[in-house]
């Protein structure tokens, strides 16, 4: 057969828009504190600016004013640090022995966390 060699698709480019604001809106804007560039990214959705918790602090209320406001906005969340689990001291071969010979004594398995297997 023939080698499949892929046609060439023309790259598409997009033109950056220029536009302009009230002034107003711009003073407003750049004069914004990051409480309040937070509390308007809440309220625009734009959830990738906010942890989940600040956004369900706000939203979560009755009418999503209650709360004071967003802090934090790039900070991120302490992560709890998950430790392993020490090693299981089950011998695996007894153990199935003890199976087979169907051993009274035995009345519970655990083999989570063995690293023979």
């Amino acid at each position: 057969g023939k080698i499949f060699i892929p046609k060439q698709k023309p790259v598409q480019t997009f033109a950056e828009e220029k536009f302009s604001l009230d002034p107003e809106l711009e003073e407003a804007l750049t004069s914004a504190t990051d409480t309040e560039l937070g509390d308007l990214a809440a309220i625009l959705g734009m959830s990738n600016l906010i942890t989940n918790n600040q956004f369900c602090d706000v939203v979560g209320s009755s009418n999503g004013i209650d709360k004071d406001s967003f802090s934090n906005i790039v900070k991120g969340e302490k992560m709890l640090p998950v430790f392993d689990e020490p090693p299981n001291p089950t011998n695996v071969e007894e153990t199935l022995q003890r199976i087979k010979d169907n051993d009274s004594r035995l009345v519970e398995v655990n083999l989570n966390n063995i690293k023979v297997i």
